[in-house]
């Protein structure tokens, strides 16, 4: 069976508990006993929920069916403290992919569940290309996915759920931690505005309110102590995502992975892996490594999911995200989703 990234339970396929949504947003029940359309009900299987068995009547959780009915899920969880631009980040690369970015991999999307998809295009994507900010996360009880795919690749098609958590979230040691427990993929979000000690990023700091922390990220340091070992190392693969590289961009080293096209392989991964792990390592502390040195397999990347300077709630100039894809490419590989032998060795 399928575990629920909620609880951490397993759950099967069951028709007596379909859900939709309504226009209003709220989740009605579903009854296909009488459909006899294959179409009709093929259709409204690619848009229904299961309510899981096992939550609690006031905190009722729901899957979309196709989560269920496909082959084994991947649940890629993006970490940070709020306004390092997880957020941002998400948003740029399903702009990505909705444009086609992962065919040259030989990755197939279609949408996990269509009304959520379209709703996180319009909200999210769109908003961000139109050069508006997006709000951030936000401190919730518990955590929802943001938006899931269906990816194909060598024959094979997988669930991948997206969630963006807000750092409030994650320090709070409830709920939210315990789910981790079962997350696929980590793609850890570094904001170089807090990490590295470099004087031409005061400017933006003092403009931006952001200070420089010696002591690592807390979000990730909450996360890599609760995520399961297997001896001293963490399974699951990580990426660390230099996120705003566009503000270091006049190192030459991160210059010269922002100014190369995102088509990567595991040469490409290992080097820039080597060349930002020995940014960090020299602008900042070692804490906010601490990704790549409690995981089995990780990653390091420069990107930009904006790729521009915001002014209030705008971004005058519109956005550039650069290389926001690199990250996920990588998880993927790790993950076996990606097609080839070339990717068999990322992050090892």
């Amino acid at each position: 069976p399928t575990l629920c990234p909620y609880c951490l339970l397993p759950v099967e396929y069951d028709e007596t508990r379909l859900v939709t949504l309504d226009d209003k947003r709220v989740f009605r029940p579903l009854d296909l006993s009488r459909e006899r359309r294959p179409m009709h009900r093929q259709d409204a299987l690619r848009q229904a929920y299961q309510s899981c068995p096992h939550a609690p009547a006031d905190a009722p959780h729901h899957l979309p069916v196709p989560f269920l009915t496909n082959g084994e899920p991947l649940t890629v969880a993006l970490v940070g403290s709020s306004a390092a631009g997880k957020t941002h980040l998400l948003a740029a690369m399903l702009g990505e992919i909705e444009q086609g970015g992962l065919e040259p991999y030989g990755l197939k999307c279609l949408p996990l569940n269509p009304d959520t998809h379209r709703e996180f295009i319009r909200e999210r994507v769109q908003r961000l290309h139109r050069g508006k900010r997006l709000e951030s996360t936000g401190q919730t009880s518990f955590a929802h996915f943001a938006d899931g795919l269906l990816v194909t690749g060598g024959g094979v098609t997988r669930p991948v759920l997206f969630f963006d958590l807000a750092g409030e979230d994650l320090v709070q040691n409830g709920e939210v931690t315990s789910f981790l427990m079962g997350v696929g993929a980590f793609i850890f979000v570094l904001d170089p505005l807090r990490a590295l000690r470099l004087p031409a990023l005061e400017p933006v700091r003092a403009r931006t309110g952001l200070h420089q922390r010696e002591l690592g990220d807390e979000a990730f340091t909450t996360v890599l102590n609760r995520v399961p070992r297997i001896g001293p190392y963490i399974d699951a693969p990580a990426a660390v995502a230099l996120n705003k590289s566009d503000l270091i961009r006049f190192d030459p080293s991160v210059d010269r992975w922002l100014s190369r096209a995102a088509d990567p392989d595991e040469e490409d991964l290992l080097a820039e892996s080597r060349d930002a792990y020995a940014f960090v390592a020299h602008h900042g502390n070692a804490s906010w490594l601490k990704p790549f040195d409690d995981c089995a397999r990780c990653t390091l990347h420069f990107v930009a999911a904006t790729g521009a300077q915001v002014r209030g709630d705008v971004y005058p100039h519109g956005i550039r995200p650069r290389r926001v894809l690199t990250p996920l490419l990588s998880v993927f590989a790790m993950s076996g989703l990606l097609p080839g032998a070339r990717w068999k060795e990322v992050g090892t």
